[in-house]
């Protein structure tokens, strides 16, 4: 349950199991790793009070990182979700009274009936004061108040966005290292630039490597000779090298990719990274690959749930009579998208066609995915608006 397992969710009968996650957020990266639509299935389910997790959300700190008031406002809005009274009125009230106010705000606007929220605007208003505010519901209500500070996305004037030729030569020039991280994002956005692969070879690239890695995709398979360069020796290049070779590379990269996997094995504080590996890995197959389900089998346990779809999917090419039982036991899962998987997977039985039933026609399931994601992005540009 701590996981978000499926297999703990089936098994649980002990509401004060549920109490313990409910208290403490044992998410690895609460910005990714998804609980609270678990969660709150397991308090409706088992028919507890809503009551003390009310009480915990006014309680409780909104601040980075704190995990009773992220728990709890997450809980209480799925919950409401579902039609439970105590737990709509219960938000709207810590909406009117409670310090994390605004983001009690946006987490329910985003997913429950308008109707359920307009009318809080005159209670709200005089709280916010000249914060600059994003997205719903501010969006929506600006309509009728103008004098809400809305902060809009800026757009460039037409012409204002550099060449790629300038952006390559900021990348030739150490003396412009900060403005190397967005020349890189903007890059990624483009048509493939083989000149890329050049200047990577020459510049620091030091924290660089994803960002890099990320503009030199469009490249595809024409990246690779480069990437097993840099993937052969120690230094800031191998950072970049390594998506590269998960993404495009053969069975001659097979024991690189193995070689990183033990690496993060070595590091088990980080618990991140073992998606794109084991997703090429499945990809490249062929008896070099044979340890991939007993490392499938170890890391479908981590606590870092985000990226357990890509270990189901990567399962199910190298570990199919594994993926069977995964697959059911999904259907109970914290992610969505190994619950996705599942659906589209899992083989029918008696037991599953009553769970497809149940999430077919639960209205906690959000058919639109990915939404603490979403909710994760502005809370931090709230926080700092600079993100």
């Amino acid at each position: 349950m701590q996981r978000g397992l499926g297999r703990g969710a089936r098994a649980v009968r002990d509401p004060e199991l549920v109490e313990d996650c409910l208290r403490h957020h044992y998410a690895w990266d609460w910005q990714v790793d998804a609980r609270d639509v678990y969660l709150a299935r397991l308090v409706r389910d088992l028919g507890m009070p809503v009551g003390p997790i009310v009480a915990r959300l006014h309680a409780a700190e909104p601040e980075l990182g704190d995990t009773e008031f992220t728990v709890s406002l997450g809980v209480l809005g799925c919950l409401g979700k579902a039609g439970i009274e105590e737990a709509v009125d219960g938000v709207r009230d810590y909406i009117v009274r409670g310090p994390g106010w605004q983001e009690a705000l946006e987490e329910v606007a985003g997913q429950w009936p308008v109707a359920w929220w307009d009318d809080l605007l005159p209670q709200v208003r005089h709280r916010l004061r000249d914060d600059l505010v994003f997205g719903e519901p501010w969006t929506h209500w600006a309509r009728r108040d103008p004098g809400i500070p809305l902060q809009r996305r800026a757009t460039p004037p037409p012409g204002h966005s550099p060449s790629s030729a300038a952006l390559l030569a900021t990348l030739r020039d150490p003396a412009r290292r900060r403005l190397h991280r967005p020349a890189l994002r903007e890059l990624a956005r483009r048509p493939a630039e083989p000149e890329l692969l050049e200047i990577v070879g020459t510049m620091d690239t030091t924290g660089l490597g994803g960002a890099i890695a990320r503009a030199l995709v469009p490249l595809g398979r024409a990246a690779v000779p480069a990437a097993q360069r840099w993937a052969a020796v120690d230094g800031p290049p191998r950072g970049a090298a390594i998506p590269i070779l998960a993404a495009f590379g053969d069975a001659s990269d097979v024991p690189v990719l193995l070689a990183e996997i033990a690496c993060l094995d070595g590091t088990p504080d980080h618990l991140c990274g073992y998606d794109d590996l084991v997703t090429a890995l499945a990809r490249i197959g062929g008896p070099a690959t044979a340890v991939l389900p007993a490392i499938l089998r170890r890391i479908w346990l981590t606590p870092h749930s985000y990226e357990r779809a890509s270990y189901l999917r990567a399962c199910r090419i190298a570990d199919p009579p594994a993926a069977e039982s995964l697959l059911v036991e999904g259907l109970w899962d914290c992610e969505e998208g190994v619950r996705r998987l599942a659906v589209e997977h899992v083989a029918l039985s008696a037991e599953v066609r009553e769970r497809l039933a149940y999430l077919r026609d639960d209205p906690i399931e959000d058919p639109r995915g990915a939404r603490r994601r979403g909710r994760t992005a502005g809370r931090l540009r709230r926080w700092f608006p600079t993100w």
